[in-house]
Order: structure tokens, then C-alpha cells, then sequence
């Protein structure tokens, strides 16, 4: 059964919701207690905290989002363990209680002409395989884990976001791809899509640069690559171009609100609703972005700004060039001659699901 998210993504513009930390962070009635004992674990909140964050979710959606992403950001055992064992032992739960809040709304705000979607957040954690933090294996473990309780939960699709490491992007999405073919079910039904974190040195954080993180992850089944946080939508503007002139599929834009900085000791994001909106418009109408949203600092009025912006426009047509080459953890090198060589090694696991490395 093909995914009704990716239908909405062919027929126009898509946008996802603003910042759920920001919005935790601003509330007025979220009290110390409300993390059981795990200081700033926002993602602890959807046990004991349900009502607060379906009802971040609604204000994003009242603000004219079509996909609210789940808080579970940081819902893996890498993560939890780092709390403690008895917050590993929730971590399916915490995920099907995530992908429920947000069900919960989008199911509230959806209508036949127009349905909301639940995008399942799957973060980068605290541990690379690049850097030896953590293994392969465990690293898959930890993940397939997370996105067997967002499908539990009933998410539409699977966003594998403010990634810092390209390991780190194929470790999660064949985590999905293994969870999908244990339950039953494809990444046509519930699409897998990818965001990239590049950071004011123009690079991933391990030093890829975009046309690196293009060669080596287009022979995955993503639905969508794009960039997420780090900077605001003018420092994307570089890397946006290369991904609407490289990426044959559609890719998103979400940036923070604008660049943080330091006030009477808080972090604060400068860039207001309306420059937020104007600053993507270049993307919608230059490089036919087809996904949108906002991350750190990003409130209802941001998303309702760009939700003006968007309206019900379609992505513009864009006539990607793949180039063949081979990429390092680094760059990329263009290949000019034949195109014999093996860029991605593919095999068969038990369950029927494939894996690329």
C-alpha cells in the first residue's frame, strides 16, 4: 500500500513543524519533576508529560503544518543509557507514546482534502561509528529498536535527522529497513527520509562536504535528503543549490532561526517569523525545495510565516545531474571515464531486509 505521505509530497510543497525543544523550554507549566530525575531529557516528557506535548504538536499544526515530528529525538538505548538501565528498558514505549501524541494531533487536524501526517525523529545520539564510539552492530541494535516502537505507534514516515556522521545516516536507515521488513511492511509505505547537519566550517561535523553526503547516500532507498539545524537558512543557501542541481529526489529545508546567540546568558535565535518566511521563499522559488520547516527556535508563528510563503504552491521542476564518482568520509571525486567500480555493497539478512554499507 503506497505511503498517502508521499503523495502529498508529489502533488506540492510540504511542511514540517518548527522546534519541540524551544517550545518545551518556553513553557510555563513543564516543572523539574515532570523528567523524573533525568535532568533535560525532553523525550522523557511523553510518559509523563502526554498532554504537554500533543499539545506542542496542535500549535504547530493550527499554525498550518502538514507533518509534526515525534519527541523522540534522542528515544535509542545509546542515548538512555547514558540515564540509566531502567530508561533502555522503555525505549520502545517512549517511542510508541511519542508517535501516539503526535498521531493523536495529526489525526485532530486532518481532513479528507487535507490529512497530517507523523513523521517518526530519529536523532544522531552522542555516539559515532566514524570515531569509534560506538560499533556497527550496536549501533543498529540501538536504532532498530527506536523504529519498531515508532511504527507501533503508527507513524507515517521515518525522518533520520541532524546527522553528523555519514556512518551514522547508513546505520539508521538500514535500522529502518530492518524494523520495516520485520513488521511486515516497505519504505513505499512508510518512507525514510534523510537531513544532514552542516555546520558554519561548510562541512558535516566530521568534515563531509555536501557532495560527499550526496554520492554516498543516493544509492539508499531515502525518499527525501536535506539539512537541518546548526545554522539559519542563509548559511544553507551554498548547500541547497548543490542539492537541487545533484539530488534526483525531492530534498528539505530546515534550518534553525537564524544563527544562535548568547543573551544575559540564555541561547536565544534572532531570525523573527518574518524573516524567517522571506528567507525561504529563495528556496521554494530558486530551487524547488519540497520539503520545509524549521528547527531550533522555531515557533508556531515561524511555521505560520512559511505556511504563507508555501501556500499551495507545487516544487518546481528541477532536472537533477548525477555525476559518477566515489566519495571519502570527506569529498567527492568525480569519475570521468567508465562507470565500473562499486560504490555500494548490498547483502540479504536473515528477515529479508537489505543493508548498504
Amino acid at each position: 500500500m503506497r505511503s498517502r505521505f508521499l503523495d502529498s509530497l508529489e502533488r506540492g510543497v510540504v511542511v514540517f513543524d518548527g522546534a519541540m525543544g524551544t517550545s518545551i523550554h518556553s513553557c510555563d507549566d513543564c516543572r523539574p519533576e515532570d523528567y523524573l530525575g533525568r535532568e533535560n531529557c525532553t523525550d522523557i516528557l511523553v510518559r509523563s508529560r502526554p498532554d504537554l506535548i500533543q499539545r506542542i504538536h496542535e500549535s504547530f499544526l493550527a499554525a498550518g503544518a502538514d507533518v509534526v515530528e515525534t519527541d523522540s529525538f534522542g528515544s535509542n538505548k545509546l542515548v538512555a543509557a547514558e540515564f540509566d538501565q531502567e530508561m533502555v528498558g522503555w525505549v520502545h514505549e517512549l517511542n510508541v507514546q511519542a508517535a501516539r501524541c503526535a498521531r493523536a494531533a495529526a489525526d485532530r487536524f486532518s481532513t479528507r482534502d487535507r490529512p497530517r501526517f507523523v513523521a517518526g525523529s530519529i536523532g544522531p545520539g552522542t555516539k559515532l561509528i566514524t570515531l569509534g564510539q560506538a560499533s556497527w552492530e550496536t549501533m543498529l541494535d540501538s536504532y532498530r529498536e527506536q523504529v519498531r516502537g515508532l511504527l507501533d505507534g503508527g507513524v507515517d514516515c521515518l525522518i533520520v535527522e541532524t546527522c553528523q556522521d555519514l556512518l551514522q545516516v547508513k546505520c539508521a536507515v538500514n535500522a529502518c529497513l530492518d524494523a520495516l521488513a520485520a513488521a511486515g511492511r516497505t519504505h513505499e509505505e512508510v518512507p525514510i527520509l534523510a537531513s544532514v547537519t552542516m555546520e558554519t566550517t561548510g562541512t558535516m561535523l566530521l568534515g563531509s562536504d555536501m557532495a560527499a553526503v550526496v554520492n554516498a547516500l543516493a544509492p539508499l532507498p531515502i525518499a527525501s535528503l536535506g539539512l537541518n539545524c546548526a545554522t539559519g537558512p542563509t548559511e544553507m543557501a551554498e548547500h541547497v543549490a548543490y542539492l537541487a542541481k545533484h539530488w534526483d529526489r525531492p530534498f528539505s529545508v530546515i534550518p534553525n532561526a537564524g544563527l544562535p546567540v548568547l543573551v544575559d546568558g540564555r541561547t536565544e535565535y534572532p531570525l523573527r517569523p518574518d524573516g524567517f518566511g522571506a528567507a525561504m521563499r529563495r528556496f521554494l522559488e530558486e530551487y524547488g525545495a519540497g520539503v520545509v520547516g524549521g528547527c531550533c527556535g522555531t515557533t508556531p508563528d515561524h511555521i505560520r510565516a512559511l505556511r504563507e510563503q508555501v501556500g499551495t504552491r507545487s516544487p518546481v521542476t528541477r532536472a537533477a545531474v548525477r555525476t559518477p564518482g566515489c566519495s571519502s568520509l570527506y569529498g567527492f571525486t568525480e569519475f570521468r571515464q567508465d562507470n565500473s567500480f562499486l560504490i555500494v555493497a548490498e547483502r540479504t539478512n536473515d528477515n529479508g531486509s537489505k543493508q548498504f554499507k
